[in-house]
């Protein structure tokens, strides 16, 4: 952990006291960017977590690179089929087979509502599991590994209520809070395939629809007398599984100046599904935390009361 010479805020005694509190693992990895003295924070950034649904980045990138390498048109439209549909997050597990999205139309999916139909028809697009993990690693992220595609049963065809979502056995992905960074940091600074790719992967991120764990303390926009030019901007990619979540973004200020950050709980015995669940509580104020650590001013950061 980088000391807080400069900054009135003790962001290591905070997580620290953060996670003997919670009932899991905590991992940080967070940077300010741009910045002559490259501060960071790091909290157990090189230990392994379950990604949930974060790896949806590394994927995103896996597509881009083959489609430079010509093994992959993002406008060739992939047809839908029954035996495609998976449960869980997005939207393409209730739509009829026959619908024709493009691979760009799966990987904007995959991003903005988490689609878990649109992610494993990708992953059989690359060639399956261990071929996007071989892309994954020739872009320089081997501390990403996905371990399969997604299991959840296809949602019934009635309406009414459904069972609780539960983790099959084993992990979707794992990955350190360190290597999600670095994929996000390069995102941003155009490193990640090429410029144009990074960019695409990193636009689509700031559509992404969830906002419950990192920025939960501060993307309220409803105070009176407050623009929108006064708060920051998330671009961001979430993952919730039982007993985990995960994010990966950047937070943009209203100077300009931004902070990219990776957080990851696990092993958690709160296994609910809930926007409510201790797992976006422990990111939510992981987020408060580094937004008041970096926040340029005026004047306070934009937290709702009772946060760090």
């Amino acid at each position: 952990m980088v000391a807080d010479r400069e900054h009135p805020y003790d962001v290591a005694g905070g997580l620290a006291r953060l996670e003997a509190t919670c009932s899991g693992r905590l991992g940080v990895a967070a940077r300010r960017l741009g910045a002559p003295d490259g501060e960071e924070v790091r909290w157990r950034d090189r230990d392994r977590f379950r990604t949930a649904s974060t790896v949806k980045v590394a994927i995103f990138a896996a597509v881009m690179a083959e489609a430079r390498a010509g093994q992959v048109d993002l406008d060739r439209r992939v047809p839908l089929e029954a035996a495609d549909q998976v449960g869980g997050s997005g939207v393409l597990s209730v739509l009829r087979p026959g619908l024709s999205p493009t691979v760009a139309d799966l990987c904007t999916l995959m991003i903005v509502v988490s689609d878990n139909t649109a992610t494993n028809m990708l992953i059989d697009l690359l060639g399956g599991v261990e071929a996007v993990n071989t892309a994954v690693q020739a872009l320089g992220f081997n501390e990403i590994t996905l371990h399969r595609k997604l299991p959840y049963p296809p949602p019934p065809l009635v309406a009414g209520p459904q069972p609780p979502m539960r983790e099959a056995p084993g992990s979707f992905a794992t990955a350190t809070p360190a290597a999600l960074l670095r994929l996000v940091t390069g995102l941003r600074a155009g490193t990640v395939v090429d410029r144009e790719a990074s960019k695409s992967i990193f636009d689509t991120l700031a559509h992404q629809q969830y906002h419950s764990g990192v920025p939960r303390a501060f993307l309220d926009l409803t105070e009176p007398g407050r623009s929108l030019e006064e708060w920051p901007a998330v671009a961001s990619k979430t993952g919730s599984v039982p007993g985990c979540r995960a994010e990966v973004g950047v937070v943009e200020m209203p100077d300009g100046s931004e902070f990219a950050y990776a957080v990851m709980a696990d092993d958690l015995a709160d296994n609910t599904m809930s926007a409510l669940s201790e797992g976006d509580e422990l990111l939510g104020r992981t987020g408060a935390m580094l937004l008041r650590r970096w926040w340029p001013g005026p004047g306070p950061a934009p937290l709702r009361p009772g946060w760090p």
